[in-house]
């Protein structure tokens, strides 16, 4: 029921990434987009990559998804590109989750978004959202050499998950300490693998890209009572 458009990345995808068949309890069709990694959707300007998410999402639509996420937070810069071609809902990015969140947690609430990079995330991914830039506090994982090279610089394939994990939660902990957070939002689809030792960790409400999944799943393949 769900399509995935995927970056084309090597390192391992454990139980709890997009791209892992255990992640969800429902099928997912993965399309990876060839040549775009991390240092591409970071760093690209081109309208190029404008077309070849929407032929993609037009080719998931096609196959008969019934609904189409993505497998990076940056992906938001093509939400409402690929929204508007599209005839199913569209999900690009956990960041969309942000508004909802805002009026769960109430206006006064201390919202922060962990991301795979703060140098690269701008106004306009936001602004894809929903939601201004400014109503939230940002994190990124820069400095972080486990994450960094592997996931972002593709410099290995492999990573410690141990030294992966340490890194992960302890710049989330950090996060929640230092900005007195009242929810958590995980822009990178990567961060979704740790969100339970995160939880743990920071004793708050973690919103990923999985839990949107499961609420667009709940809404397109309804159950029967």
């Amino acid at each position: 029921p769900i399509g995935i458009l995927c970056l084309d990345t090597l390192f391992p995808k454990p139980p709890g990434q997009l791209r892992n068949p255990l992640t969800f309890d429902f099928p997912v069709v993965c399309r990876v987009l060839r040549g775009v990694g991390a240092k591409e959707i970071l760093s690209s300007t081109s309208a190029q990559l404008e077309t070849l998410f929407v032929d993609a999402a037009r080719e998931l639509e096609r196959d008969g998804v019934k609904a189409i996420a993505g497998s990076c937070g940056f992906m938001a810069r093509f939400q409402n590109q690929i929204a508007a071609e599209l005839h199913i809902p569209v999900f690009l990015s956990s960041l969309l989750q942000l508004p909802l969140v805002r009026l769960m947690h109430g206006e006064k609430a201390e919202i922060g978004v962990l991301t795979a990079s703060s140098q690269a995330l701008t106004p306009a991914h936001f602004a894809n959202c929903a939601t201004p830039m400014e109503s939230v506090h940002i994190r990124g994982m820069e400095g972080n050499p486990e994450f960094w090279e592997t996931i972002i610089e593709g410099k290995r394939h492999d990573f410690d998950m141990e030294r992966l994990e340490a890194e992960i939660v302890g710049s989330a902990a950090a996060f929640a300490r230092e900005k007195a957070l009242d929810a958590l939002v995980l822009e990178c689809t990567d961060l979704s693998a740790f969100s339970a030792p995160i939880q743990r960790a920071i004793n708050l409400p973690v919103y990923d890209i999985n839990s949107l999944v499961e609420y667009a799943y709940y809404a397109v393949c309804r159950k029967d009572y």
